[in-house]
């Protein structure tokens, strides 16, 4: 039976919009490329499953079979060759978070894994060698449960399944496009939120399409794998609608590819047109001459290696990444490419297809065999967690740099907490004990970064405090931040609390400035759109940030001073956008110099905040302290001081970076707390 190249030529637009996007090629929606691919593998299952339901052979235990002799090997070979990879190169820290990862992985739970280690304070993704897998355990939580939905519905009428499995695919999306603005990170990882995009393409699997002259999803099993059985072709009038169907497809997943960005809401709405694209390119068939110029050879191959594909491009990329102590440019993402595209002709052909054989290896033989991959995995993960990354492995100065890296676990149940919880009694306390408190910390990750020589200041003048703190929000009163929508009401909640308590009399705002002013990160972070907007626009660049910024912060003071509250305002830190322990361990490694950042690129980042700062201190009540001061000298930023990293990361301050401030603090802080309330 013929093999349906065209959903081989959409597998390869799919992989190769995922690699385009990560390698950082141009695409900035090229996220979506999985999207797609669960679209036909809901398709193809679908469309299987129903089948055999329809004859009467349907068998789990067969079923699972399929599912194993297709992802096992693949998924297990890069396992063991990035678990070989990591334990010679990654630091310790980084080794244990990769042994997790690497279990949660083998059990196909590492999307749950990733949503609840994704936290502001976990390692950024270009350093987790298997963050991809968590579609892989999308893909298999979905099967855990679609076969069952199908076998409980055998006996119904087509009609009747269709309409199950469409209110089912509705209740998905409607939960998607709610979870992408309540809680975007959960959006994006956990199964519920994805299971619309495969019931598309099974509804389109059992749809039936025949009469409409279009492509049935004729399949069968072949060794395992699946081969698609072309309709025959139909007249002019089929191939017209095909070929109509066909590029409006291709039109959509196009204009996705290259509107999408990190920024955009998504799954949710922003999931619907490349999902519908690649719905109406399955639809439409092989038939037509789109479809058929699609197919074109070279294409169909990517699209038959496009799972080796995915499984090696990302570990490539980050262990790239971390040898060369930033992200690959020119020459080096060719090569990167090159040895992608290497790894994954060698894994299709060595490890995919022979496992797909029964005569090879027989059914028991083979799920004992799996077992026993994740036996072994799941060992190497419990080693890596119990020798602590094996530190023995590095010079003890190596060691010494990258344990800069460890974020304030003590302050984690104090630091974003729902905003409908801010009150004196459910904040966390800093600086002296049992007193009323007297001033609040308010801020984001750079104000906690900046915890410990507060509480020790105000320890000093036996005043206690309050911190106010949530990821990424910066305290802007009346702005929202659309990539994390409970910061407007958490800052709202934070200023009525103080307003009420006319005890507390001083108010230290801090945050990462730069970022919500600038409208983009920074560095190896990227420089996607960082959207705020309030009740007079939203920015719709980041250029538009800026003015929304001031108002936000004008706005925020003026409302405190109203109320006779004296305002410190902490400038921004600078940012290195490199991560630093990580770079200096890397450079101590390799004998090689330290160059610090430039200080013309601070002032070029904080071009509107610096200003804008040194206006506000002017008016009364008001004033500023600015850590440049002291980390920005003789023309560059500094990132250590005596060999030990003065960040912890790319901007935030590390614990030793932050007592380093105390002084600079100490000096602006200290005539607020000596005044009499």
């Amino acid at each position: 039976m013929p093999h349906r190249a065209d959903i081989d030529a959409l597998r390869a637009v799919a992989v190769m919009l995922v690699i385009l996007f990560h390698y950082g090629m141009g695409i900035s929606g090229g996220f979506a490329g999985v999207d797609i691919f669960f679209v036909i593998s809901g398709y193809l299952i679908g469309g299987i499953l129903d089948r055999e339901l329809a004859e009467g052979r349907f068998s789990l235990a067969r079923f699972y079979e399929r599912r194993v002799r297709r992802i096992f090997p693949a998924l297990f070979a890069m396992l063991a060759v990035t678990a070989g990879a990591a334990s010679l190169w990654l630091f310790p820290a980084d080794l244990q978070r990769f042994g997790q990862s690497a279990a949660a992985a083998a059990l196909f739970w590492s999307n749950i894994y990733f949503n609840a280690t994704s936290g502001y304070w976990d390692a950024a993704s270009a350093s987790k060698p298997l963050l991809h897998t968590w579609s892989l355990a999308v893909e298999e939580q979905f099967y855990l449960v679609f076969p069952l939905v199908l076998f409980a519905m055998r006996g119904w009428a087509r009609r009747w399944r269709l309409a199950a499995l469409s209110g089912m695919a509705l209740l998905s999306f409607a939960a998607s496009v709610w979870a992408a603005s309540a809680m975007p990170i959960a959006a994006f990882y956990l199964a519920p939120y994805r299971f619309w995009e495969f019931l598309l393409g099974a509804g389109l699997a059992l749809w039936p399409m025949r009469a409409s002259g279009l492509a049935a999803p004729s399949t069968r099993l072949a060794l395992g794998g699946i081969e698609q059985r072309a309709p025959q072709r139909g007249g002019t009038r089929t191939r017209y609608w095909g070929g109509g169907l066909a590029a409006v497809g291709i039109a959509m997943i196009a204009y996705s590819a290259l509107t999408l960005s990190p920024a955009s809401a998504f799954p949710g709405l922003g999931a619907v047109l490349p999902c519908l694209g690649a719905a109406l390119l399955l639809a439409a068939g092989p038939a037509n001459a789109v479809s058929r110029a699609f197919s074109c050879k070279p294409v169909v191959f990517v699209g038959l290696i496009s799972y080796s594909l995915y499984l090696w491009h990302w570990p490539v990329w980050v262990f790239a990444t971390h040898l060369l102590a930033r992200a690959p440019q020119g020459w080096e993402v060719a090569g990167c490419v090159g040895l992608t595209f290497t790894m994954s002709v060698l894994s299709w052909k060595f490890v995919e297809q022979p496992f797909r054989h029964k005569e090879v290896i027989s059914r028991k033989l083979l799920f004992a065999m799996a077992g026993a991959a994740m036996a072994v995995v799941c060992l190497f993960a419990g080693a890596a967690l119990a020798t602590k990354g094996l530190p023995g492995r590095f010079d003890a100065k190596v060691v010494a740099i990258v344990a800069e890296e460890a974020p304030l676990r003590a302050q984690d149940r104090c630091f974003g907490i729902a905003p409908k919880d801010v009150s004196v009694q459910r904040l966390c306390g800093i600086g002296a004990e049992r007193q009323a408190a007297s001033f609040v910390l308010w801020g984001d990750s750079h104000a906690e970064a900046i915890l410990t020589p507060v509480a020790d200041i105000a320890k000093r003048h036996r005043r206690r405090g309050l911190f106010a703190g949530s990821p990424s929000c910066v305290p802007l009163v009346g702005v929202d931040r659309y990539d994390v929508p409970q910061c407007r009401a958490f800052n709202d909640s934070v200023l009525a609390m103080i307003l009420r308590h006319r005890e507390i009399t001083t108010v230290i705002l801090m945050a990462r400035w730069g970022k919500a002013a600038q409208g983009t990160a920074y560095g190896n972070e990227g420089h996607g759109f960082v959207a705020i907007g309030d009740d007079q626009g939203r920015a719709m660049k980041p250029s538009d940030n800026a003015a929304i910024f001031a108002r936000g912060l004008r706005r925020t003071i003026a409302a405190l001073r109203a109320d006779g509250r004296q305002v410190l305002l902490v400038g921004p830190v600078p940012e290195i956008g490199w991560t630093v322990p990580q770079v200096l361990a890397r450079l101590e490694l390799e004998h090689k110099p330290v160059v610090s950042p430039p200080t013309r690129q601070f002032y070029e980042r904080e071009t509107a905040v610096l200003p804008l700062f040194h206006a506000m201190a002017a008016k009364k009540g008001v004033s500023a302290v600015f850590p440049h001061q002291y980390l920005c000298q003789n023309g560059h930023c500094a990132v250590r001081k005596d060999g030990i990293p003065l960040y912890r990361d790319e901007h935030h301050l590390s614990a030793y970076g932050a007592k380093e401030l105390e002084p600079l603090l100490s000096h602006a802080i200290d005539p607020l707390f000596a005044k009499v309330s």
